[in-house]
């Protein structure tokens, strides 16, 4: 009983540190076009329930699964509003955290597990894939009890936990790409070690898991010509890409604060000089490299959790060598296992210290690259406050998208369908052409006159 205690009181913590930021200040979301998008069309379920059959469409001009429409419609059954559903997915993010410390605990011990949660719950990219109306905001809902599933399996050998594996695993391919890698690496460990399985409970799984892929695959039997996102894929195979060995560095950088040129874009440079303090703590995130590193060896070494190694190296060979850009975006599913390395090779120090003294020195050392990664995330919200307007991949925060919207909207605030109107304008916000999209809106409801005024501007 004081053991269940404790363990209640750990995930309570973890999951409490993990909130701050991810709840913290929702009026500052990334909010574009594609997150604009997934709300309009779950505005549009709930005005007139409709068989939604295919998702945003990716950078490959391939539409994604419908699967992330779904779960949002679920998610939107109390309200539309976007902070809502953000604050709703950085809710069940900041839940998992805790359950991947549970899962953590179980598998790798206490010191390890706790590393791991408290850098997974301060993870500068892991705290922006996680509160934004997004698919990949939600592969931690199905990536970490697949992680779960796949130790029971490998570690344990319980072939209980084949068929539920085996669903994630297709869920996970329809939320996003990154999940097809994920197939072909854990094929590949399961051959490499040698790990027998249920076929028929493996089977099983694939059909539940595919249920919610049969609207994508109608559309595409339905209509002509034939399989237009085959079409859109073999076109994209046939374009002219480079091999992006910036692929390599995602897996070391995602746990911390590099890389967030990505996203600042041309303001990052006005972010470090508002925060001098940045620059210093890029030293203190390169160190992290050397502990995944060293986390690597250790369980090459070991070969125990050999199968968390051949996770990190083979999705940016695999990244590579199909000449997929270097997005960190692609790699927010390899989170848990680059915090799980770099947890294994600090708590691996720290057991092998001899010493209060030692094992002090340990602690601190953790510290400093834990407060950079709050530090981080503190200066980088104060900016997007301050900033408001990013001129990067972020963009405007949503307050700045809501007030402008609401302005340009205010005169048709009582008009029946303002909410779904409201949602249809999010999405061309930025757009020059928001008024002769606002036209062909109204022409769609029937309301010419309407229709004749915003066309006319």
């Amino acid at each position: 009983m004081i053991f269940f205690n404790k363990t209640v009181i750990w995930v309570t913590i973890i999951f409490l540190l993990s909130a701050i930021f991810r709840l913290y200040n929702l009026n500052l979301i990334e909010f574009k076009s594609d997150e604009a998008t997934i709300v309009y069309q779950t505005v549009r379920f709930f005005e007139q329930p409709y068989l939604i059959e295919r998702g945003l469409i990716s950078g490959t001009g391939v539409y994604n699964f419908p699967l992330f429409n779904y779960l949002m419609v679920i998610l939107a059954v109390w309200s539309r509003d976007p902070q809502f559903l953000s604050g709703t997915i950085a809710l069940i993010n900041s839940l998992l955290v805790g359950i991947f410390f549970l899962f953590a605990k179980k598998y790798y011990g206490f010191m390890t597990a706790l590393f791991a949660s408290l850098i997974l719950a301060f993870s500068p990219w892991g705290v922006i894939f996680s509160r934004k109306i997004w698919a990949q905001d939600l592969i931690f809902l199905f990536f970490i009890p697949f992680l779960w599933f796949l130790h029971e399996i490998i570690l344990k050998k319980n072939k209980r936990f084949v068929f539920p594996m085996f669903v994630l695993l297709v869920l996970l391919i329809q939320l996003h790409g990154s999940g097809l890698f994920l197939l072909a690496i854990t094929i590949l460990i399961l051959i490499v070690l040698r790990v027998k399985l249920n076929l028929k409970s493996a089977a099983a799984g694939i059909l539940i898991g595919l249920i919610s892929a049969i609207p994508y695959v109608f559309f595409q039997f339905n209509s002509f010509p034939l399989c237009p996102d085959c079409e859109a894929f073999l076109k994209y195979q046939n374009s002219i890409r480079i091999f992006d060995f910036n692929n390599f560095l995602r897996p070391f950088q995602i746990i911390s604060g590099l890389g967030y040129h990505f996203i600042l874009g041309k303001s990052y440079n006005d972010f470090t000089n508002a925060y001098p303090l940045v620059n210093l703590l890029k030293y203190v995130f390169a160190l992290g490299f050397l502990a995944i590193i060293s986390g690597l060896f250790l369980i090459i070494k070991k070969r125990e959790y050999l199968f968390l190694a051949i996770y990190f190296v083979s999705f940016p060979i695999l990244y590579l060598i199909t000449r997929t850009p270097a997005y960190m975006h692609y790699f927010v599913i390899i989170i848990p296992v680059s915090v799980l390395l770099f947890a294994i090779s600090i708590a691996s120090v720290y057991s092998y210290a001899q010493g209060r003294f030692l094992k002090s020195i340990v602690i601190m050392g953790f510290s400093v690259f834990l407060v950079s990664n709050i530090l981080f995330l503190y200066f980088f919200n104060n900016f997007l406050e301050i900033e408001r307007n990013i001129e990067g991949d972020y963009g405007p925060i949503y307050s700045l998208t809501q007030s402008f919207i609401e302005k340009e909207l205010e005169r048709y605030k009582a008009l029946p369908y303002y909410p779904e109107l409201q949602s249809y304008a999010y999405i061309y916000a930025q757009s020059k052409n928001l008024h002769s999209k606002l036209g062909e809106f109204f022409l769609e409801k029937g309301d010419f006159e309407l229709a004749k005024k915003e066309l006319q501007k």
